[in-house]
């Protein structure tokens, strides 16, 4: 059911029952007021027929206290009016009781005769108009009632369904954003009213959610666009040297070569394939990490030492500069990937002969780990987006190829895994400086 039908239909149940409950107010208050005028009117028949019977539409008697009617008006008989319980109670005090007599409903009012003990007069009155107003006052509230309620519905749906139009008109847009592709098709984004009022801030909150749509189906595309091209490279070369090394004629040497080289495209792709992975887990915040009291500089001498034949290769050294006893609350194994792969980077741009420095320092109870080299540093224009997956500076810069943009991009993650921040810059003297910052991880041991 619709909800603006909804409302229609419990503001008008609510309208019944309101009106219902002023009817029965109404037509209460009025019979109790009906009752009260005949009440006075046959208190009055009361006294006067104490002195004697009154004339016109009442009845009257005069009942001994053996209960004989010893004195009654034309229509009133000579059977009591009044039971003799009830007689009994009117020796003592006035009263008022509803009956019916001669298959009418009556009113019946009974109270002590002055002067003379034990003696009762009675006075007797058709409720004849007072039931035909009750009845006509009751079928007027059921009729008024019956408009009322049907007003107050309809109303109540025309409100309903003019507060809701904007609800409904931003549904259509949504809807239509939806048929043309989603958020990623063009602009996607709702019309804000310029009322200020509860809608325009659903809208206002539906394009924020759009716009974030948007952006996130941008990045994972770009993302996806930029994994198939970098996949592709590799699998190209693996399906060439298969290619060559199935051609007839190749000999053992030429095999071996294919083989090494094989080998070593699926080592990248591997590699390559574990980085979006690892992306992949970080979008879902599904990093997970375990922390451990570790010897921080322990950990970058591994890495130091790990490094050892490229770093010889390329011909350059490594410092690692901690002060003793540094320990910090860290996933060793996510650090050291951090770390290696800030030093692939420092391979990479570091001149012949250079240091690479792998430093750390514990402060205000966090941790800094700085990688540093003396090669060119980032190009200005790279630094803001040196974090962003798949962003390479230019090539020219480097010895080699680089690699897939994807290492300082992880540094970021394992960072933010950690509670803290990646940043980068150049060092005054030149070379570039890649930093961690760590805010919790040093704590008491």
């Amino acid at each position: 059911m619709p909800i603006r039908l909804r409302l229609a239909v419990a503001f008008a149940l609510t309208a019944a029952a309101l009106f219902a409950l002023g009817g029965w107010l109404f037509a209460s208050g009025l019979s109790s007021a009906q009752l009260k005028t005949i009440d006075s009117q046959l208190t009055a028949q009361l006294a006067q027929a104490g002195r004697s019977l009154p004339a016109g539409g009442y009845l009257t008697q005069v009942i001994d206290p053996a209960g004989r009617v010893r004195n009654a008006s034309t229509d009133a008989g000579n059977v009591a009016l009044v039971t003799a319980i009830e007689l009994s109670q009117a020796r003592q005090d006035r009263i008022f009781i509803t009956r019916t007599v001669d298959e009418e409903s009556t009113r019946i009012a009974a109270e002590p005769l002055a002067g003379r003990p034990g003696w009762v007069v009675v006075a007797a009155e058709s409720l004849e108009t007072y039931e035909a107003t009750q009845s006509q006052v009751a079928r007027e509230l059921a009729v008024g009632g019956a408009v009322f309620t049907a007003v107050a519905g309809l109303g109540a749906y025309g409100l309903a369904r003019a507060a809701l139009s904007p609800v409904e008109r931003l549904r259509r847009q949504v809807a239509a954003i939806s048929e043309r592709g989603g958020a990623g098709a063009g602009v996607a984004a709702v019309e804000v009213p310029a009322t200020r009022d509860e809608v325009a801030a659903l809208a206002g909150t539906m394009n924020d959610l759009l716009g974030r749509l948007q952006r996130a189906l941008a990045r994972q595309r770009a993302f996806v666009a930029d994994a198939s091209h970098e996949l592709r490279t590799p699998l190209a070369v693996l399906r060439g040297e298969l290619e060559l090394a199935a051609r007839p004629g190749r000999g053992l040497p030429e095999l071996a070569a294919a083989v090494r080289n094989s080998s070593a495209e699926a080592e990248r792709l591997a590699r390559l394939t574990d980085d979006l992975l690892l992306l992949a887990r970080s979008d879902e915040d599904r990093l997970s990490l375990r922390l451990q009291r570790t010897d921080v500089g322990s950990l970058l001498a591994r890495s130091a030492g790990l490094a050892g034949s490229r770093l010889a290769a390329a011909g350059l050294s490594c410092r690692v500069d901690v002060p003793p006893g540094t320990c910090a609350d860290v996933d060793p194994d996510r650090i050291r990937q951090a770390v290696d792969n800030l030093i692939g980077n420092a391979l990479r741009f570091a001149p012949r002969g250079s240091v690479i420095v792998l430093a750390a320092r514990a402060a205000g109870g966090g941790l800094d780990i700085e990688v540093s080299d003396d090669g060119p540093g980032f190009p200005a224009g790279f630094l803001p987006h040196a974090f962003e997956r798949f962003a390479r500076p230019d090539s020219g810069r480097s010895r080699g190829d680089g690699g897939a943009g994807l290492g300082l991009a992880i540094v970021r993650v394992i960072a933010a895994a950690h509670g803290g921040v990646a940043t980068a810059g150049n060092k005054p003297g030149g070379g570039a400086v890649v930093r961690l910052r760590l805010p919790d991880a040093v704590g008491p041991p």
